[in-house]
């Protein structure tokens, strides 16, 4: 306890949109505790989704110091503190108690539910045997088999410890195609289409740089997944059911991008060594221009809101966001037609195999197969795409923070600088160059999905903010680390709770009323079962961003309606978004969410919430 400076500061007043309101300040060893003077409930901030926090000189009139939080969940706190020394304290209690050096310092390692939850297979919902078993894999006349050559993270620090790969291809080959391909990240299979068997396969940039190098076994390891097929199909049918001429590798980068790549010694495939197929580069922007276009998006929002004007939705178009979610819908679009109807193979890379790659396998596998809509099939989905094939949560999510993104106005020149400058700046700065928004954008495909099709989802719009939520919170450890190795080294898995055991035990507040499950029927060989994005039929995520849908979504320029929030109150359940009494969702319920309007709320109407619990 001796990084606490100060545990607890009363008379403190909270500002949140449009509600004031006065009471007491905890600071605890994981979280942010408010509870307020003139009713029950508490604000919880967990510190590991702050993303920044300034503190400003003493306000003229009312002579409080000011300490504002922004959060990676889009939520802005100001807290006035009455002495000058309480709010330094707190600043520097909060700076510390963010900016950690370890992932084993967060609060999933010291996480107990009050009330032990009544799901318990979280850690085991993904079993590769298991799910890719579903797809055909393992049976003897399989084209494809497991292979063991990662088993002890050897082979590829960052990729799964079990690995599919075409049968004809022997683990020695393996090892020399590693030698060509990025991090080791050689093509392994993400899905087999259940209507045909052709696969979608993901790896990382090949080696071929300048001098145009090539490998042998990288080419045979494509051929042989470009002429796999479905056995159970006759002779004559099998050369045109997932074994076709034209079989497609997508490249998720732009084409410049690519080529400056071979001036490291990386770049994209030399087209003459790979017969038989076609290469697509899908244009989609590396990690530092979505984290720039997020800063951009949020800012418009953020300006809007201090300066109590509309949003004008011109001013989010010049952020580009729905420009890079309709690159990416329009891309899986391409790849679902080239699965589905073309019945061609697909592999996937961008640079490194962590990110762009894994935005397309998952929305695209997410589209061909209704399995992974179901409430189940989806948690299989991003444990698989995303967490076992090495997505890296600790850095793009900022979970270890960094000083810089706090703000000491009264000892820097910045007092008159507008905090939304400063905040631009610091995307760009070095130590903030691997956060990015990247599963942010594949959750916001799915909600776009989820808008386009509200019947074929079995889970609803709140489950996916809940799911953006606790990427950044650290109160489970399914998003901590960097790989599926790195979990391990930590013992993730035996130390802390996994998320789907939470959401799994709420499984009644995040499904999807509209759900039709007979819709997805696999048995016919038109589309049904398979999903066709429409990447112009888009809009931008209001929920997410705390608003409502006409604030960001509409064409006028007229006042906005007024502004909402969600907030977090500590109740029975583990830290998470619950109805607020005495507040009708009426107008919400559309949507799958839950809102609070700011505006006096009766907490005696649930006497069930005890703010002390769990303190």
């Amino acid at each position: 306890m001796d990084f606490l400076k100060i545990t607890k500061v009363e008379n403190v007043t909270l500002e949140k949109g449009q509600v004031i309101t006065i009471g007491t300040l905890h600071l605890t060893t994981h979280q942010i505790i408010f509870r307020h003077a003139d009713r029950k409930g508490e604000l919880w901030v967990p510190y590991p989704i702050i993303h920044t926090v300034e503190r400003r000189l003493c306000t003229t009139d009312s002579k409080l110091w000011p300490l504002t939080i922004r959060c990676r969940d889009f939520k802005t706190y100001s807290f006035f503190i009455q002495l000058e020394q309480d709010s330094m304290d707190v600043f520097d209690t909060i700076q510390k108690l963010t900016c950690i050096e370890s992932i084993s310092h967060v609060y999933a390692f010291d996480y107990k539910p009050e009330k032990e939850f009544s799901s318990s297979d979280g850690w085991s919902i993904y079993n590769v045997f298991q799910e890719y078993g579903r797809m055909g894999v393992g049976i003897p006349t399989s084209s494809w088999r497991f292979s063991s050559v990662n088993q002890d993270y050897t082979f590829c620090e960052t990729y799964p410890h079990t690995l599919v790969v075409p049968a004809k291809i022997s683990d020695n080959v393996l090892n020399h195609a590693s030698k060509f391909r990025s991090k080791n990240r050689i093509p392994v299979l993400s899905y087999l289409h259940w209507q045909n068997k052709a696969s979608i396969t993901r790896s990382s940039q090949p080696m071929v740089g300048l001098k145009k190098n090539r490998s042998i076994q990288d080419e045979k390891l494509i051929e042989a997944i470009f002429q796999s097929n479905d056995p159970t199909l006759p002779p004559g049918l099998q050369s045109v059911f997932g074994s076709t001429q034209t079989n497609l590798i997508v490249d998720a980068r732009p084409t410049a991008n690519a080529i400056a790549n071979a001036a490291i010694g990386a770049g994209s495939e030399n087209m003459e060594n790979y017969k038989n197929c076609d290469r697509k580069f899908m244009g989609i922007d590396n990690i530092h221009v979505m984290r720039e276009s997020l800063a951009k998006l949020v800012e418009v929002m953020q300006t809007a809101d201090a300066q109590c004007l509309p949003i004008k939705k011109q001013n989010l178009d010049r952020s580009n966001w729905l420009k890079h979610i309709a690159t990416l819908l329009e891309s899986s679009l391409i790849i679902i037609k080239n699965v589905h109807i073309a019945s061609s193979h697909v592999l996937i890379h961008c640079s490194d195999g962590w990110d762009r790659t894994a935005q397309l396998t998952s929305i695209s596998i997410l589209c061909l197969d209704p399995y992974y809509r179901t409430f189940r099939g989806f948690q299989v989905l991003v444990e698989k795409e995303w967490v076992s094939f090495g997505h890296k949560f600790t850095e793009r999510s900022g979970h270890l923070s960094d000083e810089k993104y706090f703000i000491n106005s009264i000892n820097t020149n910045a007092a008159n600088t507008a905090f939304n400058t400063v905040q631009s700046k610091f995307y760009n700065q070095p130590h903030v160059r691997e956060i990015s928004p990247v599963f942010q954008q594949f959750l916001d495909c799915v909600f776009q999905l989820l808008t386009q099709f509200p019947t074929r989802f079995e889970f609803n719009e709140k489950f996916l903010i809940e799911l953006h939520y606790h990427c950044y919170s650290c109160q489970f450890g399914t998003f901590l680390c960097n790989s599926e190795k790195e979990r391990m080294d930590y013992k993730v898995t035996t130390k802390t709770y996994s998320v789907w055991d939470y959401f799994n035990s709420n499984k009644s507040e995040f499904l999807n009323p509209l759900f039709d499950g007979g819709a997805e029927d696999k048995e016919d060989m038109g589309n049904n079962g398979v999903l066709l994005p429409d990447e112009k039929n888009i809009k931008y995520w209001a929920g997410l961003f705390n608003k409502k849908d006409e604030e960001l979504n509409n064409n006028n320029n007229g006042e906005t309606e007024g502004f909402t929030a969600r907030i977090r109150w500590k109740s029975d359940s583990p830290i998470s978004r619950t109805n607020s009494p005495g507040i009708s969702d009426a107008d919400t319920l559309k949507e799958g969410l839950q809102t609070i309007s700011f505006k006096p709320v009766n907490y005696d109407d649930n006497p069930d919430i005890d703010p002390w619990k769990n303190k």
